[in-house]
C-alpha cells in the first residue's frame, strides 16, 4: 500500500513514500501520514497544483488569484478546501501577522504515480498495453508516435 509515512523526529520531520526520503516538513501538527492512494475531489485538486505551481509558503490571496476568481470561488469556499487538504495531510499552514500561509507536505509525483497506478489497477486491469489500446482503439498512430515510444520503450528495458 502506498503510504507517505512521516517519521516525527528533532526538526525537520522526514517524509518517506514507499521507503524513499522524499522530502522535509518543519511541523507535523496532526500529520501521522498520507494516503496518496484516495484521489482528491476535483477542486480540492486544483488548488492542491495551485499550491504545487506556487512559490511556497503561499497565502490565501495568491491561491483567489491562482484558482479562485477563475472558479468564482469566495474567500470562504477556497478557505473550506484548504481546511480539507490540511486535515488530509496534503498542507500544512501556519499564521503569520494576519494573513495564513500553507506549504505543500504531499509530494506530487507521489500522489500522480499512485492515482495513476490505481486508475490504470482499476480500469485496465494493471495493464499498460491495455491503458495504451484504450487510448488509441479508434485512432491511428503516427510514425513519429510509434518511434517515439519505441525510444521509450528501449529505456525501460
Amino acid at each position: 500500500m502506498n503510504y507517505c509515512t512521516v517519521l516525527r523526529g528533532v526538526t525537520p520531520v522526514t517524509i518517506t513514500f514507499d521507503g524513499r526520503k522524499v522530502g522535509y516538513i518543519m511541523s507535523a501538527r496532526n500529520v501521522s501520514s498520507i494516503d496518496y492512494t484516495k484521489k482528491l475531489p476535483e477542486a480540492e485538486f486544483e488548488v492542491m497544483n495551485a499550491i504545487w505551481n506556487g512559490e511556497p509558503p503561499v497565502n490565501t490571496a495568491y491561491l483567489m488569484d491562482a484558482v479562485g476568481k477563475d472558479k468564482g470561488w469566495k474567500a470562504p469556499t477556497l478557505i473550506s478546501f484548504l481546511v480539507r487538504l490540511q486535515e488530509r495531510g496534503f498542507i500544512s499552514s501556519e499564521k503569520k501577522g494576519k494573513e495564513r500561509y500553507y506549504t505543500p507536505v504531499a509530494d506530487r509525483e507521489a500522489y500522480v504515480h499512485a492515482v495513476t497506478s490505481d486508475f490504470i489497477e482499476k480500469y485496465h486491469g494493471g495493464s499498460f498495453v491495455n491503458l495504451l489500446d484504450s487510448l488509441y482503439s479508434n485512432q491511428v498512430l503516427s510514425e513519429d508516435d510509434i518511434d517515439n515510444l519505441l525510444i521509450w520503450l528501449k529505456t525501460k528495458c
